[in-house]
């Protein structure tokens, strides 16, 4: 409880809130309300493994052929170019510069 107080100086919190803040298990509370909850992955934060040129790579390391992946499949999100840290929504920049580098390798291919 030490650690909310600070914020519940802030402005926005007495205009915000819905409820007063109470101990969990207060009688006067009321009952306690139980929710289903269904988990959700929003970031995969891996993918296929592949080299520099965006082409994905076999399970021995050999590059398949014609085969080249983009964005978030390309598995830059587990520490690319925004590291673990990254919030929703930055992988745009990491989709747009593997997709350029797979389209650019994929076009030399041809």
């Amino acid at each position: 409880m030490r650690e909310r107080r600070p914020t519940r100086r802030d402005l926005a919190d007495p205009l915000t809130r819905v409820a007063k803040p109470h101990r969990l298990l207060q009688p006067a509370a009321g009952p306690l309300i139980a929710a289903g909850l269904r988990m959700l992955s929003r970031k995969s934060l891996g993918g296929l493994q592949t080299d520099l040129s965006s082409r994905v790579l076999g399970t021995d390391g050999s590059p398949l052929p014609g085969l080249y992946a983009a964005g978030e499949v390309a598995g830059f999100g587990g520490g690319g170019m925004h590291g673990y840290r990254s919030l929703e929504g930055t992988f745009l920049g990491g989709c747009l510069f593997s997709g350029r580098i797979a389209g650019r390798a994929a076009a030399a291919a041809i």
